[in-house]
């Protein structure tokens, strides 16, 4: 099985570095690379063909976010996509073959989700997984998941080929995954696969990240969800966007422009977009668990870090 590491970057040169030789470190060979760069200004279209010839390197004139994706997998030619971030890698260099031992084991397997760590967070998990599961004893085709942590996914290229790429930054991941399920795909997750995540501080605007998650928040809502349920789940993604934007000082005038994109989305994608999951599938989705509980979750994960920084001031 051939993997193709994808990465779309954007202004991330450093990052990008450590990652290419990240990748060029691991055991397993059968592999390439493809640089999908949205129009970066910060060398990286110098550097990265000087340094790396033998990488696939394709420079957008324009910044098309992660739906540039979908280039990179055009121009691979594996049977396995690595979607990862640029300022992402794996954490032990024989990743790959254990990737690849899974799923010529487990040929029912088609989505492959890895833990994710944060490293500027002192390597703290971030447990986007939303069940308490045995992470030593894991089983051998680990656990049925509804999503993945975008920093690093192995992918069957037949996904791509069956649903497309990713639709937007911001919760595409789960949009994603949601699609893959009502195809009949199947996605697992192995917490002891790991990758280390750095957390770029480069092309972080806080607003833009936040009026992101409004959009596709109630995207994904009136995407998948059945008319009442996506209701009332729309009342809560309101509820906690306005949180959110309390807790990161989201400018007001953003917040008020977030409001209105959360209302102009719920028609778009309820005239253009919907596809509601069967209930069996919708299961899968959400393994069972509600919005409010997913929320609750990562406000209280935030809460325990912010608590962390401030006792060791």
């Amino acid at each position: 099985m051939k993997i193709s590491v994808v990465i779309v970057t954007r202004n991330r040169k450093e990052d990008l570095i450590r990652a290419i030789e990240s990748y060029k470190n691991q055991t397993y060979k059968n592999l390439e690379i493809i640089i999908v760069d949205n129009c970066s200004n910060d060398g990286t279209k110098e550097e990265i063909p000087r340094l790396y010839p033998d990488v696939k390197y394709i420079w957008l004139p324009e910044n098309f976010d992660i739906r540039s994706i979908i280039l990179g997998v055009y121009w691979s030619s594996g049977e396995i996509i690595w979607r990862c971030d640029s300022d992402s890698i794996p954490e032990t260099n024989d990743t790959f073959e254990k990737i690849v031992e899974i799923f010529r084991k487990y040929p029912d397997i088609d989505i492959i989700a890895t833990e994710d760590i944060e490293v500027r967070r002192n390597y703290q998990v971030w447990d986007w997984y939303p069940l308490q599961v045995d992470k030593v004893n894991i089983p051998p085709d680990g656990y049925v998941s509804g999503g993945f942590s975008g920093t690093g996914v192995a992918i069957k290229r037949k996904v791509f080929e069956t649903i497309g790429g990713f639709n937007g930054f911001g919760y595409e991941e789960y949009d994603f995954a949601a699609r893959a399920i009502i195809a009949g795909f199947n996605i697992r997750y192995f917490p002891n696969i790991r990758t280390l995540h750095f957390a770029s501080i480069t092309e972080r605007d806080v607003n833009s990240r936040w009026l992101c998650t409004c959009q596709q928040f109630i995207r994904f809502t009136w995407k998948f969800f059945p008319f009442f349920r996506a209701v009332g789940r729309t009342f809560l993604v309101f509820f906690f966007q306005i949180l959110e934007a309390i807790l990161r000082r989201i400018n007001p005038f953003v917040v008020l422009e977030g409001m209105f994109l959360m209302l102009t989305t719920i028609f778009q994608t309820y005239r253009t977009e919907r596809m509601v999951a069967p209930p069996d599938k919708l299961e899968i989705i959400t393994l069972g668990k509600s919005f409010f509980y997913l929320q609750t979750k990562y406000f209280w994960h935030m809460l325990k870090l912010k608590l962390r920084k401030v006792f060791k001031k």
